[in-house]
């Protein structure tokens, strides 16, 4: 019997009998004593980086340096970057800012909930501080805000701190917008506030002047089957008392409806300020009297690029006219934003310079040569304002979507990863070492699920996103791309960004595919047949990926919605097969896919619609499943 690891993470479960067509849910009581007795050891990619949210280093010893991931915490390194260590680990895993006080580098605020809306960022719990550089850490409040993008420290008064709350992504909330504390974060005001849509989403105070403030606002909402940047909440704002009162700035900037909005300071001319406004035609405003009057100076390519998602913008601190914008690549402009360049060279760096897709950017203000970079592939750095660049390779952050393993002895772990591909490593080494090259890449793009053959561990499934999957020998790096494509009079199928594949727990030669259609081959992806109707609720309004993103169309297929999401056959009864949807429909055939009900209806207390995450068919009986949602 081939065994996985997909029901390890089904932690939330709810008994689902088959029999008379029907499920029976069960109350399974949870808590932290279920899993204490389990202990986790680290088996690798040590060497593999994901997604990068914040950066932020000593300016005074730039060799101590601050990173926060996606979903990987908060690392310290006091050696520019040759080693770092978590100093966040029993705290939520999702940045958003990092900011270092000025005035005593001892002290440092993280912001958590990452502010890039993707729709798989995870939530953040508020607001930290650390006096003692990351050996001990204080909740600051702000609980229920779920992301802060910013975080700013008045260079006057330490205990003075403003949060960019960007807040909730999935509903209306009145916890966002710009709040601001004088006592070091014992107690919070509201000072800026548009409604209960628009959050905040950048801030930058006047290191000259710190009761002057900009702050980007921010209208969006995403569903489980779209996403909307912007609307009337969206705007730039200005104070000049500290934030105890602010006006929105128009003059010269986008009327109408604008989206998410950045803005920075040039530090060397605090009266240059800089602001990547998103609007029908995205982009980037100069003003060079704080704010007053504004003048559009670029909107090329990488400006105008997915701006809720690559909303950046760093001037150099020594040179008010050069100025980078992070984004698919990164690129810097001399000229005060009038054009723009690649800031990597093609040739720089291991495999061609660092990772695409670039969220955060920190300049040593003491030589603006020396530049570090965050990617969905780690933390870059320059000491030659870009000619050359190296990887951070000691910073273990790597987003795991799934995670699967084979029998072999000792058994390998195989998974996919956000934006770095899928890969295979060995669960043990000799004298109990794992080492990097112990890994071994099985594809690229987003990594989803990753599956060894039961009979062949040599050969291996991966996929990437939107259902591209692969099947390749590893020992020879042969490879065949094998996913269904429609026949003569079939409609489109709808792949979820992670689509599920599932390998046969009885017949190896035998795996699942799942669209709206539930795909089956026997032949190992040779050929397929499909053999159900459209599992999901089918219904149009939540189709309609091709218009979503809002002021900016954002057709990358994360949005792709009524799909099956989640697969799982019995291992007692191959004709027993379950699927799950994401549009709330969770359907069993008891024939093989000839017949199929949908049993969501019989889960006592289930919201109509709920997203099905994960089902897992029972090891011992083939009517129980066990279901997420």
């Amino acid at each position: 019997m081939q065994r996985t690891a997909r029901s390890i993470l089904c932690l939330a479960m709810a008994g689902l009998a088959a029999g008379a067509a029907a499920a029976r849910a069960a109350d399974v009581e949870i808590d932290s004593n279920t899993f204490g007795g389990l202990e986790a050891r680290s088996i690798g990619p040590a060497n593999m980086g994901g997604r990068i949210a914040a950066i932020d280093a000593v300016g005074q010893d730039p060799l101590t340096v601050y990173v926060g991931a996606a979903s990987g915490g908060v690392w310290k390194s006091t050696d520019a970057g040759l080693t770092f260590k978590p100093v966040f680990d029993e705290y939520t895993q999702s940045i958003g800012a990092i900011t270092i006080d000025p005035k005593d580098p001892k002290k440092v605020w993280v912001g958590t909930g990452e502010s890039w809306t993707r729709n798989s960022t995870s939530v953040g719990d508020g607001l930290y501080k650390t006096s003692d550089g990351g050996e001990s850490w204080q909740r600051m409040g702000l609980e229920n805000t779920e992301r802060i993008a910013r975080v700013a420290v008045s260079p006057a008064d330490g205990n003075t701190v403003w949060a960019c709350a960007t807040g909730h992504l999935w509903d209306s909330h009145p916890d966002r917008g710009v709040y601001k504390t004088t006592d070091g974060g014992k107690t919070w005001k509201k000072v800026l506030y548009v409604d209960a849509d628009t959050g905040c989403s950048d801030l930058a105070v006047d290191p000259q002047d710190p009761a002057i403030l900009y702050a980007g606002m921010w209208q969006f909402r995403r569903t489980p089957h779209s996403f909307s940047s912007g609307g009337k909440g969206s705007g730039l704002y200005k104070s000049t008392d500290g934030g105890e009162t602010w006006r929105q700035l128009k003059s010269g900037l986008p009327g109408g409806d604008k989206g998410r909005v950045a803005v920075t300071i040039a530090p060397s001319r605090t009266s240059v300020v800089y602001a990547l406004v998103e609007s029908k035609n995205t982009a980037l405003y100069r003003s060079d009297d704080t704010g007053e009057s504004w003048r559009q100076v670029n909107d090329s390519f990488n400006v105008q690029v997915r701006p809720f998602y690559f909303a950046r913008v760093v001037v150099d601190p020594n040179d008010f006219n050069t100025v980078y914008k992070p984004g698919l690549m990164l690129t810097v402009s001399t000229d005060g934003g009038k054009s723009f360049s690649a800031a990597i060279s093609l040739s720089s760096g291991f495999g061609g310079g660092p990772h695409g897709d670039h969220h955060a950017l920190w300049i040593n203000p003491k030589n603006s040569n020396e530049i570090l970079l965050g990617t969905d592939g780690g933390v870059y750095m320059t000491y030659s304002q870009g000619r050359e660049w190296h990887h951070m390779g000691t910073l273990p952050v790597a987003q795991f979507y799934h995670v699967s393993y084979d029998m072999a002895r000792p058994y390998r772990v195989y998974g996919g990863l956000q934006d770095n591909g899928s890969w295979s490593g060995p669960s043990a080494g000799l004298g109990g070492t794992i080492q990097n090259k112990d890994w071994v890449n099985l594809g690229g793009g987003d990594g989803f699920w990753a599956y060894a053959d039961a009979a062949d561990p040599d050969l291996v499934y991966s996929e990437s996103q939107g259902g591209e999957i692969t099947r390749r020998r590893v020992s020879t790096g042969e490879e065949k791309a094998i996913k269904p494509l429609p026949g003569a009079g079939d409609p489109p199928y709808r792949f979820n960004w992670n689509t599920p594949i599932q390998t046969s727990p009885n017949d190896p030669k035998t795996i699942y595919l799942g669209s709206q259609f539930l795909f089956r081959s026997r032949d190992r992806g040779d050929s397929w047949e499909k053999i159900s109707p459209d599992l999901s609720t089918n219904d149009p309004k939540k189709q309609q990926q091709l218009k979503s993103g809002g002021l900016t169309v954002d057709n990358s297929s994360a949005e792709n919605h009524t799909t099956i999401f989640t697969i799982s056959e019995s291992p007692k009864n191959g004709q027993v097969i379950w699927a799950g949807t994401d549009d709330g429909n969770l359907q069993v055939t008891r024939d093989g896919g000839k017949t199929w009900t949908n049993v969501a209806p019989n889960v006592t207390g289930l919201t109509k619609g709920t997203w099905v995450s994960c089902v897992e068919a029972g090891r011992f009986e083939e009517g129980t499943a066990f279901a997420t949602f």
